[in-house]
């Protein structure tokens, strides 16, 4: 009995998060995990409000930077690891009713990447989604592309549990 007691003091703390979920593959591109966050949902929203510092959540960003506005969109210009060198896109990145969404605007580097944050408000905290559809140029097979994607979108929701909790 104390250990329930224990868990789900746990759990509502501050400090509790789960682990993220095994990535799924739908389609032949779209990568998508997700994550138990000890925190309300606004609170991981605001974590995620800052365009460069979202991007910066991802370890395999290089560099991110606003290059303009559009509306309540924000133009961000991306720089990521790639296989040899560096890739590079531009993204137009829109608050949406229960996050984020990122759409690629142009590139040299990818034929299409965009991402989806969903928040949403669940007993204890929040259920935090994102979905990645990634394409770039690279002379591998696609499921090589969904395994790092993969990879690297569970790394990018550790660290946003990592700065919404401290843990």
């Amino acid at each position: 009995m104390n250990t329930i007691l224990t868990l789900a003091a746990l759990w509502t703390s501050p400090a509790f998060a789960a682990e993220p979920s095994a990535p799924t593959v739908a389609g032949e591109n779209v990568v998508t995990t997700g994550v138990m966050v000890a925190a309300d949902a606004a609170t991981v929203r605001a974590a995620l409000a800052d365009p460069v510092s979202a991007c910066r959540l991802n370890g395999d960003v290089l560099d991110a930077k606003v290059i303009g506005k559009e509306g309540n969109c924000s133009l961000v210009q991306i720089t990521t690891r790639g296989m040899s060198a560096p890739l590079t896109y531009v993204t137009r990145r829109c608050p949406t009713a229960d996050g984020y969404a990122e759409t690629m605007v142009r590139s040299d580097d990818f034929d299409n990447q965009s991402s989806t944050w969903h928040v949403a408000s669940v007993t204890g905290g929040s259920q935090v989604t994102l979905e990645v559809r990634s394409e770039p140029r690279l002379p591998v097979p696609q499921r090589m592309i969904n395994a790092a994607v993969g990879s690297s979108v569970v790394q990018t929701l550790k660290n946003l549990v990592q700065r919404v909790t401290g843990r």
